[in-house]
């Protein structure tokens, strides 16, 4: 694919609908009534009412409700009814049947999450297309219902499984990340090799941060630790920015403008390193990617502005680009259950046929 330059300098404020996304088109879809015009490539993301274990001072789930001016505890309200809940998780996947949505399972730690193993199976009965499930991988080995929860993932047929680590080495890495019950490194390899054995393709994912993985050298290190995993697909993320305008001073916007390692140089070096060869560029409505070759492995470099993910949405009024499955049972266009509600009704299912 050919390599646009402007794309990489202006990133995700290069994105053009319908010129340049990977779909470019919208679907029109009927939700409970109502007519709404959704992104023909949007995600749906199933968020874990399960608390991280982990204390990521770079933590995603922290730094979206800051970028609106919000605390996580505002935006966590699980619906304690199973019932309730996979009555609405049902509802919301047949009546997303049109769009055919990719599906991420999130969080929060949805490893540690008691529902993992029926969401999975739910999905799963659904027919829901590369279903992917991101996790710290803490609770990988965890028996529930009978099995591990990595033999969850692959039964269920998840195409990917995403587990971020932010440091090669597994003391600096639980240090990182705040996590002192993390897996082993002879237990992340086992878990890997369950996943990959069962179908289910893993990635690394590591944040980019001043002093730790911030430079080419860096990087291959990490890559050159996910091949010994037998690893083929890693993610390297800039921390995400946020508009000072209207976000919520806390640690994690603090952290993340502290550290974060500027992509764009980056992979400006990266073009003169005949280890690396590039393949190609993805503009998205808040992100930027460019996916990149190093030997077997596929490299994915991305960074994301939650700055531009408002400009977006008031550029695009009336388009539905991500849809959440909240853990109150609430399918909404943000990862706030009280904005851009979608569904379902409130008088949705009494109780579903246990799967």
């Amino acid at each position: 694919m050919t390599f646009v330059a402007d794309w990489r300098r202006r990133k995700s404020g290069a994105f053009d609908l319908f010129g340049n996304s990977t779909a470019r088109r919208t679907e029109r879809l009927n939700l409970w009534g109502k007519p709404v015009e959704v992104y023909a490539n949007a995600n749906l993301s199933i968020y874990s009412g399960q608390a991280c274990n982990a204390r990521c001072p770079f933590c995603v789930e922290e730094l979206r409700p800051a970028s609106r001016g919000s605390a996580l505890a505002k935006q966590k309200i699980r619906e304690s009814d199973d019932a309730r809940y996979f009555g609405a998780l049902s509802e919301t996947l047949e009546a997303l049947r049109p769009l055919d949505p990719t599906v991420s399972v999130t969080g929060g730690e949805a490893s540690k999450d008691p529902r993992l193993p029926r969401i999975l199976r739910t999905l799963q009965a659904h027919g829901a297309r590369k279903r992917t499930m991101t996790t710290n991988g803490s609770g990988l080995l965890d028996v529930r219902e009978g099995r591990r929860v990595v033999e969850w993932v692959a039964e269920t047929g998840l195409r990917h499984l995403n587990v971020s680590r932010a440091a090669v080495d597994c003391e600096r890495n639980a240090r990182l990340m705040r996590l002192p019950d993390g897996l082993t490194l002879a237990g992340l390899r086992e878990a890997l090799a369950i996943a990959r054995h069962g179908g289910t393709r893993p990635r690394l994912s590591c944040v980019l941060l001043t002093g730790e993985v911030d430079r080419i050298d860096e990087v291959v290190r990490y890559l050159e630790f996910a091949a010994d995993l037998g690893v083929d697909n890693v993610i390297f993320r800039q921390l995400m920015k946020t508009d000072p305008r209207s976000h919520l001073e806390n640690s994690v916007v603090r952290f993340s403008d502290l550290r974060r390692v500027r992509l764009e140089p980056l992979l400006d070096r990266l073009g003169g390193d005949p280890r690396f060869a590039h393949r190609r560029q993805i503009v998205g409505y808040y992100y930027y990617v460019e996916v990149w070759k190093y030997a077997d492995i596929d490299v994915v470099f991305e960074e994301a502005d939650l700055a531009q993910l408002e400009r977006s949405k008031t550029a695009m009024p009336g388009v539905v680009h991500e849809l959440v499955f909240h853990p109150e049972g609430r399918l909404a266009s943000t990862w706030q259950p009280w904005d851009g509600v979608l569904g379902p009704l409130p008088a949705f299912a009494a109780s579903p046929a246990k799967i």
